[in-house]
């Protein structure tokens, strides 16, 4: 750990939320996964919300195998096949994090996982006010009245046009709004989607757009992929239901921010953070083997 803080502390100097943010993701991720140069490109990185850092396992395109795409569009005009694995990291929710968390995962599938970045939004400036992330919590309760709401609504006439307006306003949350897109790309199956922290609010966000505004195609194409919650229980829309929502015991913080009386799986011994080099870790990568092949 001390050669990580070593390493960033050698790095150019960021200011404000940039550097807590840097920093908060050197201690919840397992950065050391990710090469030294690796970790210099992506310090270097300007941290752009929404933007896609695709992450190969580790080696597969050499000492370098993270590449950044600035937006779904750029991302879609790529050439060669289309990702199918996504995550949303949280905390911090730097460049460094987001591939982080990203390469655990590309490790376990043995394919390249497409890290969408929640970078520094609204949500972070009103949660650092209220003294934590405990807004996670508010909207995760948001979120469950929208369930019940549903529920409890009449069907919905077939022939009624769908809501877009519901679409357009994940926008202020472009880690959201990226992954919509890449569900509604009606070439694209996405096999998997994880989230950590408040990465597994967006998910929910996501999810939750394309249901209330009526995508029945989209989500048809999506509905067998598999959702990975670790650090926060959310409240995930009907329609999918391929789902693993995991909890450390020891994580109040993360419990705080959940929803418990929903399925989930308790992680014995374990915090809110993924870093292995720390006690009390939650290992994900052992979360990942318990997951369906």
């Amino acid at each position: 750990m001390f050669a990580n803080l070593a390493e960033f502390s050698a790095a150019p100097v960021f200011s404000g939320a940039r550097a807590r943010n840097t920093m908060l993701d050197w201690f919840f991720y397992d950065v050391e996964g990710l090469t030294v140069a690796e970790r210099t490109k992506l310090v270097a990185e300007r941290n752009v919300e929404g933007s896609v850092l695709v992450v190969w396992p580790e080696g597969a395109k050499g000492d370098i195998s993270v590449q950044k795409f600035e937006d779904y569009e750029t991302l879609r005009a790529a050439p060669g096949a289309l990702l199918t694995r996504f995550s949303i990291a949280g905390v911090g929710s730097s460049d460094v994090g987001a591939a982080a968390f990203a390469r655990t995962l590309a490790n376990h599938y043995a394919a390249p996982v497409g890290a969408i970045v929640a970078g520094y939004g609204v949500a972070d400036l009103l949660s650092e006010a209220m003294g934590g992330w405990f807004v996670l919590g508010g909207a995760n309760r948001i979120m469950q009245m929208y369930h019940d709401a549903v529920d409890q609504a009449p069907a919905v006439e077939p022939s009624r046009p769908k809501d877009q307006s519901l679409l357009e306003k994940v926008d202020h949350r472009n880690d959201s709004s990226t992954l919509v897109n890449l569900m509604l790309d009606r070439d694209r199956v996405i096999d998997s989607v994880a989230g950590h922290s408040k990465g597994c609010l967006s998910i929910a966000y996501a999810l939750e757009a394309l249901v209330l505004s009526r995508q029945a195609e989209a989500i048809e194409r999506q509905a067998n992929m598999r959702i990975t919650t670790v650090g926060a229980v959310t409240a995930l829309p009907t329609a999918f239901t391929n789902a693993g929502q995991y909890l450390g015991e020891l994580d109040w913080f993360g419990g705080m921010n959940s929803r418990l009386a929903l399925d989930y799986t308790t992680i014995p011994g374990a915090w809110h953070h993924l870093n292995t080099r720390l006690p009390g870790h939650l290992d994900l990568a052992d979360v990942l083997t318990q997951e369906p092949a």
